[in-house]
């Protein structure tokens, strides 16, 4: 690795690009936005987030990538069957907060609030799911699942790292929100669907 003309290599080449992950992520929330705005807003979140993760993908794996064109090219791609693989899903969550929320202060609502847990943790590796496999919508949502069942420790140490990166930016760092929300927790998401993918199927080629 080069900056301006000095070869960096060894521990200095890695801090290199550990420091260029801020700007990264910054940028990509930036298109996130954009893209959700470019959709109508309820539209426009599922192919956004689909772009989004597969931006992220591609960095992870240590590819080239081209943040602008590769966005725009994947919102566009993703952006009807988007609807239907990750749309209906975001949708439900709406159905199972109703659900929590008439539940509240009765006998059924830890069990409600458990099975509302573990959804949201098979959601969390939908995103993934969409950018890594090219499936149909049932079997994209079946195998997040899966992966969510079958990797119980790295989807609960997902689940409580987000809740508390969450719980810092709103109470501790909310300015924070609008330029790293939903990307940091996008990306954290994305290191770990890529390590359970790789148990599940084997390596990337």
């Amino acid at each position: 690795m080069s900056a301006s003309g000095v070869e960096i290599g060894g521990r200095f080449a890695r801090l290199y690009r550990l420091l260029d992950w801020p700007l990264r992520l910054l940028g990509l929330n930036l298109l996130w936005m954009v893209g959700v705005l470019a959709g109508g807003v309820l539209a426009g979140v599922s192919p956004a987030s689909v772009a989004l993760f597969a931006v992220l993908r591609e960095y992870l794996l240590g590819r080239p990538v081209r943040p602008w064109r590769d966005f725009w090219g994947h919102w566009r791609a993703e952006f009807v069957r988007a609807q239907l693989r990750l749309g209906v899903p975001l949708l439900t969550l709406w159905v199972a907060a109703f659900y929590l929320a008439m539940a509240r202060g009765t006998p059924v609502a830890v069990p409600v609030a458990v099975l509302g847990a573990l959804y949201l943790a098979a959601l969390a590796y939908l995103p993934g799911v969409l950018v890594h496999f090219d499936l149909s919508a049932a079997k994209s949502w079946r195998l997040a699942a899966v992966a969510a069942w079958r990797s119980p420790l790295w989807t609960v140490g997902l689940g409580l790292t987000v809740a508390a990166l969450l719980v810092v930016m709103v109470l501790v760092a909310p300015i924070a929100i609008p330029f790293f929300l939903p990307s940091v927790p996008a990306v954290l998401a994305m290191l770990v669907s890529l390590r359970v993918f790789t148990a599940l199927a084997g390596p990337v080629r």
